[in-house]
């Protein structure tokens, strides 16, 4: 694996850092932390926040004594309902999960050093409790383990990251990254190529630092438009509801959520048409795209021009009233890419606007007849990217 990008001792006080997550409860007592699980039904979980493992293969070597009274194994959970690895209070490997090594030996004083590899694809590491490969469950409420250290290492993961062959991998275009990838997508980072655009240069920043451990990822500080040129964008008190176009208050004075759509400043933004970047070369030919960018999705999409022919799905946020002036509403969108081939798939209201129908999002994958004559590399690609979307499959 090479040299550690990085390493992270918690021992002592440092133990306390690892927050609960679900259903626990800890107490630091003579350097060491004491683990209980509670009496309710849940996840039973510590966690510590962490970037520096996002992305990379981590080496976690866990020094750990079981209670007398312990009624449960030690537990590594992956975010997104992984398992890591299970050891019970013997120091038997119970699960493997998605560990690529494990290893356990006992001291002693009888607790165990316990040192599991794996590659991460969360910024958060959680250790806890299980219940015989039950990762949920009704605890005793009783004290579990001693967690005595703690020693985290991070590697670069390239290789891993790269095994899937250029050919395979599924480039997804994010359009109004913030915040970064959705989990569904992180946990696929071997097997996708993303392209995250940003215009706001410090959210672009954050995005880029773990994006760029990706092999070919890449953050494009630039906003996604029908046409070249600069425009004003409209930062809003919340920064996930600034647009490209201005908050239509006719509208959002009657909801709870309208203040925070107030602009609280301006930006110009360089804008670009997605098929001149792919023309001069600067981007590649999206199979799937992801679009939030809060009343402008119709621009943005226009801007694909012809390479939404061969694109396989589109997720969107968009509208049914228009809280953004001048914006399209989800018919104009159903319209323009039925004629690319493609049908609306699922609708989720998103319950922001005090019980009424005006935000949803919404998933569109190519029609059947489209996705019968596609070439095999295509179809493991949409039969890849609906798993991931959770659509119902054709038949």
């Amino acid at each position: 694996m090479g040299e550690a990008i990085f390493s992270q001792t918690y021992s002592g006080d440092d133990l306390s850092r690892w927050q609960v997550a679900h259903e626990m409860s800890i107490r630091l007592e003579e350097g060491a932390l004491i683990v209980s699980d509670t009496a309710r039904h849940g996840w039973h979980l510590l966690r510590v926040y962490d970037p520096g493992v996002l992305f990379r293969i981590v080496k976690l070597k866990v020094q750990i004594k079981f209670c007398i009274d312990s009624t449960t194994n030690f537990y590594i959970h992956h975010y997104g309902s992984l398992d890591i690895a299970e050891i019970s209070a013997d120091g038997a490997v119970i699960n493997n999960g998605i560990s690529k090594k494990i290893s356990v030996a006992k001291l002693s004083d009888g607790s165990f050093d316990v040192e599991v590899t794996f590659l991460s694809c969360h910024p958060t590491l959680s250790i806890g409790c299980s219940n015989n490969r039950q990762a949920m469950y009704t605890g005793s409420g009783s004290e579990q383990f001693v967690l005595m250290s703690v020693l985290v290492e991070a590697f670069d993961a390239e290789t891993e990251l790269s095994r899937t062959p250029a050919e395979e991998r599924i480039t997804l275009v994010d359009v109004g990254g913030q915040g970064g990838l959705q989990l569904k997508w992180m946990l696929k980072a071997e097997q996708i190529t993303p392209v995250v655009f940003e215009p706001i240069a410090s959210e672009a920043a954050l995005v880029r630092q773990t994006l760029s451990r990706i092999p070919g990822g890449q953050v494009v500080e630039k906003a996604l438009a029908h046409a070249a040129g600069v425009q004003k964008l409209h930062i809003a008190a919340a920064s996930g509801c600034s647009s490209l176009r201005e908050p239509n208050f006719e509208v959002l004075q009657h909801y709870s959520i309208g203040p925070i759509f107030r602009t609280i400043d301006t930006q110009e933004v360089e804008c670009v048409r997605y098929d001149e970047l792919f023309r001069m070369q600067e981007a590649p030919s999206p199979d799937v795209i992801k679009i939030d960018v809060q009343g402008f999705e119709y621009e943005v999409l226009v801007g694909f021009g012809h390479l939404l022919e061969s694109c396989l799905a589109i997720e969107l946020e968009t509208h049914f009233v228009p809280i953004y002036r001048g914006q399209k509403l989800i018919g104009d969108i159903v319209d323009m890419l039925g004629d690319f081939g493609f049908a609306l798939r699922q609708v989720r209201q998103v319950p922001n606007f005090d019980g009424d129908a005006v935000e949803f999002d919404t998933l569109f994958t190519k029609r059947r007849d489209r996705v019968s004559k596609l070439s095999e590399p295509a179809r493991h690609k949409f039969q890849v990217i609906t798993d991931v979307l959770g659509t119902i499959p054709y038949t």
